[in-house]
C-alpha cells in the first residue's frame, strides 16, 4: 500500500471552495503529472494556479495548489493542498483520480497523527488540534490555542526537570557510595517531592475548568410554576423557544438550547416548575427536572418578585451554593414587586423583567462575571488538562507520594528510585513519549478524516 494518502479537508457539500490534502513521498511526482510543472525551490509554499489533469489527461477543474516540502509541511512529509471549486461532482472526480494514481484514502486524524510521529508536535499539541476544531466558545478556543502553542508541553517539561533533579540527587548515593559526597540527607528530597506534588495537584484541578469550557456550562433555570422561567429563556435566546402561559404547569418537560455568554458556551435547560404534581405527565416532568439538577454546573433560580418567596425542596437547597447559583427576582415591572433580601441571603441576586427586558443587560453582566470569578478563575491564562492527561498526572503524583513516604520511613534509596522512574514515565506519557499503537488509534480515531 502506498504511503501517500489523501482526503477532503473541508466538509462535503456544495460550497465556493473545497480543499483536498495529499501527503507522502509521491507528492513531487503527482505535482509534475497533474499540473505539468517541475518543482523548484522558488515555488515551495507558493499558491499556484493550474488545471487539474486526470490520469486520462482530461481537464477536471482550474484549481489553486500549494506544495509544501517535508521540512516545512504540517505533516513533516511532502504535502500538497489543492483548492478546487466546491462542486462535489468535481471534488469526487479529483478524489477518484488520486486513488487511481496509487494514493490511498487517509484514515481519521492521519495528517495530524503523521505530524506527531514525525516530531512536528507532541501528543498534547495533536490533541489541541481536535480541541480547536470542536471548540464551542471563545474561552475554549483560547485554551486550545495555548495548548497548540506548546504551553502544556512546557509545563510538563518543568515537572520532568524537577523529578530528574530529585532522582539525580538520590541516585548519586546509589552509584557513587564510596565518593566524597555529603552524608545522605532525605529532608531536601522530601521537600522537593512535596513541592512537585503540590504543583501536580494544581494541574489536576484544571480538569474541571477544561470540561466546563469545552462542553459548555450546564445551567439549569429553576423556580416555582409561573415564576417566569420560560419567559426568561425566550428573552435570553431572542426567540419564542418555550410556550408562555398564565396556566400553571405549562412546561412539562425540560427544554434545552445553547447560548453564547461572552466568552463562554452555555448549555441552557428550562425545567418544569416545582409544585405538587397534578397528573402523571407532570410527575414525569418533575422527575426529569431532578435528573437535570443532579448534573448541573450552575443554577438560575427564578423567583416571582410579586409573590411571597417560595419554599424550596430540600434536595434543591442542598445543591444551591453562592459559588454555583444566582437568584433572579423576576417581574420587577409589577407594582407589587419586592426583592426579598432574606430569601437565600448568601446567594447573589438581581432584579429584572423577563417580559419587558428591564434589567436583563445587568443580569447578563453579573451572570458572566460569576463564571469568570467562581467557576473559571484563572482559566484564561492557564494550561488546562483533559482526562487523559489527568490520568497520567495522577499516576505521577501517586509514584511521587510513594517515594516520599518511603523516604520518610527510612527506606533505602535504591528502593525509592523505581518510583521516581515511574513518575517520569507518567509525565512522558502526557506529551507522547510512549510506544502504544492502540492508544494512538483510539486518540486519533476521533479526528475528522482530513485532519
Amino acid at each position: 500500500m502506498s504511503d501517500t494518502f489523501y482526503a477532503l479537508a473541508t466538509p462535503p457539500g456544495t460550497s465556493a471552495l473545497a480543499v483536498i490534502r495529499v501527503s507522502g513521498p509521491d507528492v513531487p511526482r503527482l505535482v509534475f503529472e497533474i499540473f505539468r510543472r517541475k518543482l523548484e525551490a522558488a515555488n515551495d509554499r507558493r499558491a499556484m494556479v493550474g488545471y487539474y489533469r486526470s490520469l486520462r489527461d482530461e481537464r477536471v477543474d482550474q484549481v489553486v495548489y500549494t506544495y509544501f516540502p517535508a521540512t516545512s509541511s504540517y505533516t513533516g512529509r511532502e504535502l500538497l493542498e489543492i483548492s478546487s471549486h466546491g462542486n462535489m461532482f468535481l471534488v469526487e472526480q479529483i478524489l477518484e483520480d488520486l486513488g487511481s494514481r496509487g494514493c490511498r484514502l487517509a484514515e481519521p486524524g492521519e495528517f495530524t497523527r503523521t505530524a506527531f510521529l514525525e516530531g512536528r508536535m507532541d501528543l498534547s499539541q495533536a490533541e489541541a488540534v481536535a480541541d480547536l476544531i470542536a471548540a464551542r466558545s471563545a474561552a475554549a478556543l483560547e485554551s486550545a490555542h495555548r495548548q497548540l502553542a506548546g504551553g502544556l508541553g512546557e509545563e510538563i517539561e518543568r515537572r520532568v526537570e524537577e523529578v530528574l533533579a530529585i532522582r539525580a540527587h538520590l541516585e548519586a548515593y546509589i552509584d557513587f557510595p564510596e565518593e566524597d559526597i555529603p552524608n545522605e540527607d532525605q529532608e531536601g528530597p522530601i521537600a522537593s517531592i512535596q513541592e512537585t506534588v503540590s504543583r501536580l495537584d494544581r494541574m489536576i484541578a484544571t480538569g474541571r475548568q477544561r470540561e466546563l469550557l469545552h462542553r459548555g456550562i450546564r445551567t439549569v433555570i429553576l423556580g416555582a410554576v409561573n415564576a417566569g422561567k420560560s419567559s426568561l429563556l425566550n428573552r435570553l435566546l431572542g426567540e419564542e423557544r418555550a410556550i408562555v402561559s398564565d396556566t400553571a404547569g405549562t412546561t412539562r418537560d425540560y427544554i434545552q438550547d445553547v447560548l453564547q455568554l461572552g466568552a463562554f458556551g452555555i448549555q441552557l435547560f428550562d425545567t418544569a416548575g416545582f409544585r405538587e404534581a397534578s397528573d402523571v405527565i407532570e410527575v414525569e416532568g418533575l422527575r426529569k427536572t431532578e435528573k437535570i439538577v443532579g448534573t448541573a454546573d450552575f443554577f438560575l433560580l427564578v423567583v416571582d418578585g410579586a409573590l411571597p418567596s417560595p419554599a424550596l425542596p430540600d434536595e434543591l437547597l442542598g445543591r444551591l451554593e453562592p459559588e454555583n447559583s444566582l437568584v433572579v427576582f423576576n417581574k420587577c415591572d409589577d407594582p407589587g414587586f419586592v426583592m426579598n433580601d432574606s430569601f437565600l441571603p448568601g446567594i447573589p441576586r438581581i432584579a429584572l423583567s423577563a417580559r419587558t427586558g428591564e434589567g436583563v443587560e445587568e443580569f447578563l453582566a453579573l451572570w458572566e462575571s460569576r463564571f469568570q470569578s467562581e467557576l473559571l478563575e484563572g482559566a484564561e491564562s492557564r494550561v488546562l488538562y483533559n482526562q487523559r492527561h489527568i490520568g497520567h498526572l495522577r499516576e505521577c503524583r501517586d509514584s511521587l507520594l510513594r517515594a516520599r513516604d518511603g523516604l520518610r520511613a527510612g527506606v533505602s534509596t535504591e528502593y525509592v528510585a523505581p518510583d521516581l522512574r515511574d513518575a517520569l514515565d507518567s509525565l512522558g506519557a502526557v506529551v507522547g513519549n510512549v510506544d502504544n499503537e492502540a492508544m494512538l488509534d483510539v486518540l486519533f480515531g476521533d479526528f475528522c478524516i482530513g485532519k
